[in-house]
């Protein structure tokens, strides 16, 4: 029998992402251990969130730098009045300011939640691995939703590979969902508006498509950190009729039972995409790019289709070849539901963490 241990998960956001799912998901079901939850921001929909453990707020309504840090503050004083075992923490700025703060204030030992790959030559995961290698002595491990996340760790970071682990998203089983006479093709990608996930460059994929088949409607969901950005090359491509996009929607399942399938267009290494794992586990294939996090998820010509890196005629070809084949979309799809159930169960997940925090608490 492990030994019960206490853990402050903590969100840099208070949006509701693929990691503030998944993290809840633990919090909510790993009944093991005690699990609290909290954010750095004190507005925001993950706040309104009515699971069994709610989410404590250590931030403020006005979020800029200096009330950032005083969250931080705050939740080390809340973790150290939980006596808790440990921070298991979402996001590399909070990671580095409550690493700095723990070389001042004694803090419970430190967990970095590691939710994409930092391999690509971008500011932002240049300076993540520079800071990762200063504070790896201020960290007591590293839990990554990849094994590529894993090996640019050990191979760019130099940690320790006893500090790191890596643990798939895990989801709930759901019932299989092919939705075999939909009167529109609805084709699904949910990801927030941001570079790195391509939206951009996907609607040239989309014009692509609608000059060979227009009875096809593209619905792309997602926080907006574009400032409106996508919308504008919609109307300017003049796309409106076959695009829509809602903005952040709470209830994906409902998007996802409409879809024949998903599509994930990001041009820089992902982790583990909870929305891809998401409409897999209801049996929809996945199409995206031969990057990092996709290639691990989707398995080629048998659960979707992995493209050649920004390929978009060849990702063109492959949408077109599922919309006019709906055995080869029901094949995929069981393909699909069942890599889910075997790979990606809620219940392995948690078996995962309970093994680690009891690893962790050796460092």
């Amino acid at each position: 029998m492990l030994n019960q241990k206490r853990t402050l998960i903590l969100f840099s956001s208070s949006e509701i992402g693929g990691a503030e799912k998944t993290l809840s998901r633990l919090a909510n079901y790993g009944e093991e251990n005690e699990f609290y939850l909290g954010s750095l921001i004190g507005k925001g929909e993950l706040l309104k969130q009515k699971n069994k453990i709610k989410v404590i707020s250590f931030g403020y309504r006005n979020v800029n730098k200096l009330n950032f840090f005083r969250s931080c503050f705050n939740s080390i004083k809340f973790s150290k009045k939980i006596k808790a075992d440990y921070i298991y923490i979402c996001g590399f700025k909070a990671c580095t300011i409550i690493r700095i703060l723990s070389i001042f204030y004694k803090t419970p030992k430190i967990i970095h939640a590691i939710r994409w790959n930092p391999i690509s030559n971008n500011k932002d995961d240049r300076i993540f691995r520079i800071f990762e290698r200063f504070f790896k002595y201020q960290t007591s491990g590293w839990i990554c939703n990849s094994s590529s996340a894993t090996d640019t760790l050990l191979n760019y970071c130099g940690i320790p590979e006893n500090k790191i682990t890596f643990i798939y998203n895990g989801i709930e089983p759901q019932k299989l969902n092919l939705n075999k006479n939909l009167k529109q093709d609805i084709i699904l990608t949910l990801a927030n508006f941001a570079p790195r996930k391509g939206i951009i460059e996907y609607l040239d994929v989309i014009e692509r498509v609608i000059k060979k088949n227009r009875n096809v409607k593209f619905i792309i969901a997602g926080r907006d950190d574009m400032n409106g950005l996508v919308q504008k090359e919609i109307k300017k491509k003049e796309l409106e009729k076959y695009v829509e996009t809602p903005g952040f929607v709470k209830t994906t399942p409902d998007l996802i039972k409409i879809s024949k399938f998903m599509v994930m267009p990001s041009i820089l290494p992902e982790g583990c995409p909870t929305s891809i794992i998401e409409g897999m586990a209801f049996g929809k294939p996945a199409i995206g790019y031969d990057i990092e996090g996709l290639k691990e998820l989707i398995k080629n010509n048998k659960t979707g289709y992995i493209i050649k890196k920004y390929d978009k005629k060849d990702m063109a070809d492959c949408i077109l070849k599922l919309l006019n084949d709906n055995e080869l979309i029901e094949k995929f799809g069981y393909n699909a539901y069942n890599e889910i159930r075997k790979n990606f169960s809620l219940k392995k997940m948690l078996k995962k963490h309970r093994e680690v925090f009891e690893y962790f608490n050796e460092f």
